[in-house]
């Protein structure tokens, strides 16, 4: 039976947001409650949107709830990734414009389970 796109895609986006998780603590702050997965560069970017580079594990009031969370302060969040995921950030800034024209799911969801089973 084929799957269609949709559905590859909730369960590629699931298993990406599981293995930023994993880290079992927000990278912000160190908390291991509430823990969410974040993404650096917008889900619309299909290129970066299931690479492991592009999210962030935060908790909620990182995330979201904070006066300094990844969604209420973007500059400070910029600010923060500048100074902990530099790397990832000048990573980000070169792939950031690398359009998919064939995002292949099924591969996607492979790698991500390749790579949770390393």
């Amino acid at each position: 039976m084929k799957i269609n796109k949709k559905t590859l895609c909730k369960k590629c986006d699931d298993e990406w947001s599981k293995q930023i998780r994993s880290k079992g603590k927000c990278e912000v702050c160190g908390s291991t409650r509430f823990l969410n997965a974040h993404h650096i560069i917008g889900r619309r970017n299909l290129h970066l949107r299931h690479k492991l580079r592009n999210g962030v594990c935060v908790c909620a009031g990182c995330h979201t709830f904070g006066r300094n969370s990844a969604h209420q302060n973007p500059i400070w969040f910029g600010d923060w990734l500048e100074n902990n995921r530099k790397e990832d950030i000048e990573w980000l800034r070169k792939e950031q414009h690398i359009l998919e024209d064939n995002y292949d799911y099924v591969s996607v969801l492979e790698e991500l389970k390749l790579i949770q089973n390393q």
